[in-house]
């Protein structure tokens, strides 16, 4: 069978969507991956032939300052609702629209699967009567922004002669949730399924650093991570500052985009490196700070580890929000970015059982969710 994977630039939507991508290779099928062309050497290293479709990150950010969206004005908050249709929908759905006709019409899929934000795979496969799958890499999309991801993508769907889908297509034939109810509750519908999500890292494409066997050793690891989309705009000094005041080891990663020098003074118990793959940090870690990104969020809890969350963007809020509420989390608000209520938020953490007994519970429920091996069945079946 040839299945056609789809999905967003950037290593937050790429990697989601891998463990699965992997288990559908080995079973024999034919994939090939269509994402921005600044993603497809990452992809061909994982093992995957890739096919360049739609905008680069650069681009799409440059078109959404373009549309002078006054984000400033609204609260954090909010910001998701009025910048995620006009940067997934209206800008970066057209262009993929019309790469991904040549790269179907000539590979010929019997499926596709794509990532959450990617809006053109949906319409490209109903008008070709292909089924498709929606592999979510975080909570499901609030009703008001699907409503309006659905609108900012209608026009896609009645340009090729379809109905405009209520729910952007992403619950058409399949979708599969990586959360398990103690954090997302219950599935958004009838097509929906659960899927425990493998976190890919790249680990497997290098070693672990020689200084990682000493993390963590001889009093708790905290590891602090922004991602790699919204590293510059965390509270870095605030963030280094707070760790000098605890007893701990820490891992800060900033990304290639930061040089350490702007950080502000280094604590003697922080180490700042561009980049870890985060399975070899989290297997010795005890807490974990970061911006709340599904990616890191999702894999920490399954490792049943206690974190604190610093949102920055995107679907970080709800992230933070669902394990404040599961136990197992603290939120900062924009106003609590300090010095000291950081430390006290890092003291809370590790001193009080209670967030570790909450994160245990949660991870838990992330073993019992069904291996990406066990719906491949499911998947090929839709075709």
């Amino acid at each position: 069978m040839r299945i056609l994977v789809t999905s967003t630039p950037g290593t937050g939507h790429l990697y989601p969507l891998v463990p699965l991508a992997l288990e559908l290779q080995a079973a024999g099928h034919e994939l090939r991956w269509a994402t921005a062309g600044e993603s497809c050497p990452q992809i061909e290293r994982i093992g995957f032939r890739a096919a360049a479709a739609g905008l680069g990150l650069a681009e799409r950010a440059h078109l959404v300052r373009e549309r002078h969206l006054d984000l400033d004005r609204l609260p954090p908050r909010e910001r998701r609702q009025a910048v995620v249709p006009v940067m997934f929908g209206e800008i970066a759905a057209p262009p993929m629209l019309a790469d991904l006709e040549e790269i179907v019409e000539r590979f010929r899929p019997n499926l596709v699967v794509h990532d959450l934000t990617e809006f053109a795979a949906a319409p490209i496969a109903a008008s070709r009567g292909i089924p498709h799958v929606t592999l979510a890499f975080g909570l499901a999309v609030p009703g008001a922004l699907l409503s309006s991801l659905a609108a900012s993508v209608a026009d896609i769907w009645d340009g090729i002669g379809l109905i405009p889908s209520e729910s952007a297509g992403l619950y058409d034939h399949l979708y599969l949730s990586p959360v398990p109810e103690s954090l997302g509750g219950p599935l958004p519908s009838r097509t929906a399924r659960p899927l425990r999500p493998m976190h890919f890292d790249g680990a497997s494409l290098t070693g672990p650093p020689p200084w990682i066997s000493e993390f963590g050793c001889n009093r708790p690891g905290v590891y602090v991570t922004f991602g790699t989309q919204v590293a510059d705009q965390a509270p870095w000094p605030e963030i280094l500052a707070a760790l000098g005041t605890v007893d701990v080891d820490a891992i800060a990663t900033i990304g290639s985009g930061i040089e350490p020098s702007t950080l502000g003074p280094i604590p003697a118990n922080v180490r700042v490196e561009p980049f870890v793959p985060q399975s070899f940090v989290l297997d010795r870690a005890s807490l974990v700070v970061s911006h709340g990104g599904s990616g890191t969020l999702f894999a920490v809890a399954a490792r049943g580890l206690p974190q604190l969350c610093v949102p920055i963007a995107a679907d970080q809020w709800d992230n933070s929000d669902a394990l404040a509420a599961a136990g197992s989390g603290l939120t900062l608000e924009p106003l609590d970015r300090v010095t000291s209520t950081i430390s006290s938020a890092l003291a809370r953490l590790l001193g009080d059982p209670t967030f570790t007994n909450a994160a245990h519970r949660i991870a838990k429920d992330f073993v019992e969710l069904p291996h990406p091996r066990e719906l491949v069945e499911a998947v090929v079946s839709l075709a």
